[in-house]
């Protein structure tokens, strides 16, 4: 598979996931609390972690099935999770918040080389040998 499409992917489903955990999250830790204002910081709480998990699980399952199931998808997940925590701490504070997107441009890049670098090449050998035949 291309490194472009493996990486346009990537990008994209790491967004959807952003936002789909960041939006379950907050639901999730906002529903603990009885309501009112002092339920605002527990919401917020909420929405970093699980946008970092989602973020990660949904690009690292995107690039592996998008690159046809090669590679190591636990692997993968590793370095991509890894490199999602200081996403959120680059946007708790507000003149550091463009490097979240430096961060997640490398948080990208890294889930498809590592998905390629561990990709099986499988039927390598059989196609060599059967063709010596």
């Amino acid at each position: 598979m291309k490194f472009s499409n493996l990486y346009i992917a990537a990008i994209i489903f790491g967004l959807i996931g952003a936002l789909g955990g960041a939006f379950a999250g907050g639901i999730i830790s906002a529903a603990a609390c009885d309501g009112g204002l002092e339920c605002l910081g527990t919401a917020f709480l909420g929405v970093g972690p699980e946008a970092i998990v989602a973020e990660s699980c949904l690009m690292t399952l995107a690039v592996h099935n998008v690159n046809n199931g090669r590679g190591n998808l636990p692997l993968t997940f590793l370095p991509t999770l890894a490199l999602a925590v200081p996403i959120t701490y680059a946007m708790m504070m507000g003149f550091t918040a463009p490097l979240a997107v430096l961060f997640f441009l490398l948080q990208a890049w890294v889930c498809v080389k590592v998905q390629l670098a561990t990709g099986s090449r499988r039927n390598v050998g059989r196609r060599a040998r059967f063709g010596a035949r």
